[in-house]
């Protein structure tokens, strides 16, 4: 036959038992912490666009380890602006690479007189 349940205990849900309502809250905090390892896992697996554009300069200088290169080729296979990034720093020290002397040469610290006459006037004729 059935129980007699309290008003109370009706709208408190206790009629049903407390291992249903136990569970789900259970099964929620579960699967909340089961994402947040996840999406932390995931996240020390691939980096971010900025640790991967730090990465790849770290790489021109000294072999990567393991888990790093991995998480770097994951994401250049999703990034198409890191991985524009990536070529465009080999270019760069590959350029510098192949005209160091022109890289070298020192530029003058000061002004010609020419060059000092032109920006005063440009800066006189903005004031007035």
């Amino acid at each position: 036959m059935g129980q007699c349940v309290s008003r109370d205990e009706a709208e408190n849900g206790l009629e049903r038992g407390w291992f249903p309502v136990l569970q789900r809250a259970f099964d929620m905090q579960f699967m909340k912490s089961l994402a947040s390892a996840v999406k932390t896992g995931f996240r020390t697996i691939m980096p971010t666009c900025r640790q991967a554009s730090r990465v790849q300069s770290d790489a021109l200088d000294q072999p990567l380890s393991l888990p790093k290169r991995f998480g770097l080729r994951l994401h250049l296979l999703v990034c198409q602006w890191c991985r524009r990034y990536g070529k465009q720093i080999r270019f760069l020290r590959q350029a510098v690479h192949e005209h160091p002397d022109e890289v070298n040469e020192v530029t003058p610290r000061t002004l010609t007189p020419e060059a000092r006459e032109r920006l005063k006037r440009s800066l006189r004729s903005e004031t007035e």
